[in-house]
């Protein structure tokens, strides 16, 4: 009954795209626009149970002088993004309902069913450093000229970190990256960054890492489309980090297996005859009664009105906000985990998500040295960005 098969790039994919397809038109690409797609499916090694628990379509990014110091606005949108945080807001519900989690009375954390893995899925390549092949310059000056150019090929537009006056173009192997985007540049990272930082530190981040005994890592990292190659996206992921070891308890790199079927198309793929959607898409594996999907427009909730646009009904579910409010409603939840913390509800409901973050000692000093050790220039917000609390001023 143990390791069953697991699931193919195609049985993957097939989840994915059922659900797409079952999801509501509104929001989804129209005629001549494109989009990515990523999602994370839940397999269960000991029955061999495959099931979709989040999705994420998007590729957009807002500017530094548009980030939110309330968390009520996603700074990325890009589909790898929105899958993840969709994922936290699956595992909040999940905490609550131990299916796959069970309270640890010993380490006064919830412990994850040791035969459940995921398994992550996008239908391009990573934006960053995983769409870069290590060749000669000869080479690398064609593919920075193609690069203005049209062409069905991606390759990266996310900058270089450093110097502006250098060009942050330049297809550059190895290195960190923020987003791409032709406006005012953004504070967020690539998505290869942000996978190279899950990989070690897991998905779950900072404040859900307190709550579980184990960090949490994707099994297998899938991609369906043609411009993707093993060596570069082996590279953005783990390699690059290869002769820098990191040493802790809790956390270790991980070398997850990479897969490509280039054979799997989906039908809103990028094309250069095409223009990129504006909205973002977001799904959790969630009763229906919590509105488990959602649409995004510049990091805010679809349909908001202009009198709304700042306060929390613009947030989406998956904003740093609402999950903060996911997080306090868990701790309402099972008091125990406030216990965990050294104090009362009530006070832990009046820090800022900062504070609350900071708890998690353990996570945030692994953060500090994987910093030192992988992540020298990780772009910082600025911190009045994560200084709000879980009481909006209206």
């Amino acid at each position: 009954m143990c390791d069953k098969n697991k699931p193919s790039v195609q049985d993957i994919a097939e989840l994915c795209f059922r659900k797409f397809e079952s999801l509501p038109k509104t929001g989804k690409p129209t005629a001549n626009q494109w989009t990515v797609l990523a999602g994370i499916v839940e397999f269960n090694r000991r029955t061999g149970d495959s099931q979709l628990v989040a999705l994420g379509c998007g590729t957009k990014c807002i500017g530094q002088s548009k980030l939110c110091s309330r968390g009520l606005v996603l700074n990325d949108s890009h589909a790898e993004v929105l899958a993840r945080r969709a994922f936290l807001r699956f595992l909040y519900q999940e905490l609550k309902h131990e299916r796959i989690f069970h309270w640890n009375s010993k380490l006064s954390s919830y412990d994850m069913d040791e035969h459940v893995e995921f398994h992550f899925l996008s239908t391009q390549t990573p934006c960053g450093d995983a769409c870069i092949q290590d060749e000669g310059e000869s080479e690398k000056q064609a593919k920075r000229q193609r690069l203005d150019e049209e062409s069905d090929i991606v390759f990266t537009g996310a900058k270089l970190i450093g110097d502006l006056s250098d060009d942050p173009m330049q297809q550059t192997p190895g290195v960190l990256r923020t987003k791409p985007g032709r406006g005012e540049r953004t504070l967020s990272m690539s998505c290869s960054d942000k996978i190279a930082r899950w990989n070690v530190l897991g998905v779950q981040g900072a404040i859900l890492d307190f709550l579980i005994s184990k960090p949490t890592y994707f099994s297998s990292l899938n991609f369906c489309c043609a411009d993707a190659q093993l060596e570069s996206l082996e590279r953005a992921i783990f390699k690059r980090w290869e002769g820098k070891p990191f040493q802790h308890l809790r956390f270790q790199p991980q070398k997850p297996q990479i897969r490509i079927d280039s054979s799997i198309s989906f039908e809103f793929s990028q094309r250069s005859d095409w223009q990129p959607s504006p909205t973002g898409l977001v799904w959790s594996h969630l009763p229906e009664d919590l509105r488990p999907y959602e649409i995004s427009v510049n990091g805010k909730r679809q349909g908001v009105t202009k009198k709304k646009m700042n306060t929390p009904q613009a947030a989406l579910a998956v904003s740093k906000y609402k999950l903060f409010l996911a997080f306090l409603d868990l701790l309402r939840f099972n008091p125990k985990l406030s216990e965990k913390f050294g104090q009362k509800l009530s006070d832990l409901e009046l820090m800022t998500y900062t504070s609350c973050k900071e708890l998690a000692m353990d996570y945030q000093l692994a953060w500090r040295q994987i910093k030192d050790k992988y992540f020298l220039q990780w772009t910082k917000k600025p911190h009045e960005l994560l200084n709000f609390s879980s009481i909006p001023n209206e």
